[in-house]
């Protein structure tokens, strides 16, 4: 089996179409550190590149749809690209989102790089978990059973609301037959292409903990134990700070604390959270400790 760090990321391919320079600059400057992104500001140009190059989302400035330029975006014309239109204050944009139903978004200028990179995953995360519908179905439905209890315990930490354990370990089901299966490789190739990194990361965690949990002989709710708390053990990302979990660059000496404080926060959401084990709690309270002490938080050793 291929270790996760043979399973490569893929870079997302953006395309950016606007005839005006300084929103070009600016858009290039949030998104180029994070895909792999070409700038037009011609329809025909870009469309050309498309037939090469196809990307995964379109930004477009509005009023470059007029006469019709960006037919070839529609999803009846066989495109799959995720499609964001930015408007000017005042431009309508009711009836071009109409054309292009759940593959298209609009953003209003001025932009803040955060709601233009939210959206930009929402529409990645769409295609990802589109894709897995061809999927087997025993991946098929441990990717979509995790993913979607994923987004259950994002708005119950939002909502203030204790996290169901029992129903986390009800999605990871799916992937403790996938083990036994031995379909695992799918999973792991698959779950790449989502967008949201904490879910992305803690599916890999899960799918090898389960891996090796299998290898040496566990089995039954141990074996559960060991998916649910790699699928949970990151939750506390959920109330890291954006800019600071979404941060390209390295970490400044004020940010590293911050980060390091998701393990802590992980343990308390499970804490308070409804039927959860204490081998889950362990998963997440402990996994960036070292056998040398030099781990984090607690420093323990051996």
């Amino acid at each position: 089996m291929p270790l996760e760090s043979e399973i490569a990321p893929t870079v997302p391919r953006i395309f950016v179409l606007t005839r005006d320079e300084k929103h070009g600059r600016e858009l290039a400057g949030a998104l180029s550190r994070r895909f792999d992104l070409s700038v037009f500001d011609d329809t025909q140009a870009a469309r050309d590149a498309m037939n090469e190059m196809a990307p995964e989302v379109v930004l477009a400035e509005a009023d470059m749809m007029q006469g019709g330029r960006l037919d070839w975006l529609l999803p009846s014309s066989g495109s799959s690209a995720g499609v964001i239109f930015i408007a000017k204050q005042g431009e309508e944009m009711g009836g071009l989102l109409k054309l292009f139903g759940k593959t298209g978004r609009f953003l209003r200028w001025p932009i803040s790089a955060r709601a233009l990179l939210q959206t930009i995953s929402e529409l990645l995360s769409q295609t990802a978990e589109k894709a897995w519908e061809a999927l087997p179905e025993v991946q098929k439905k441990s990717l979509k059973m995790t993913v979607e209890e994923y987004q259950v315990i994002a708005t119950q930490i939002e909502n203030g609301e204790p996290i169901d354990y029992n129903a986390a370990a009800e999605s990871c089901a799916p992937l403790l037959e996938a083990i036994k299966e031995q379909a695992h490789h799918d999973i792991l190739k698959s779950v790449q292409s989502h967008h949201n990194y904490t879910y992305v990361h803690s599916m890999r965690v899960a799918t090898l903990l389960t891996l090796f949990g299998s290898g040496i002989g566990i089995d039954g709710d141990d074996l559960s134990i060991l998916a649910t708390g790699g699928l949970l053990h990151d939750v506390g990302k959920m109330v890291t700070p954006s800019k600071i979990l979404d941060k390209p660059g390295k970490l400044s000496d004020e940010e590293w604390p911050v980060m390091r404080d998701h393990v802590v926060q992980s343990g308390r959401l499970l804490e308070g959270g409804a039927m959860v084990t204490h081998g889950a709690r362990i998963i997440a309270e402990q996994h960036h400790e070292k056998l040398d002490g030099s781990g984090y938080p607690l420093g323990l050793k051996g």
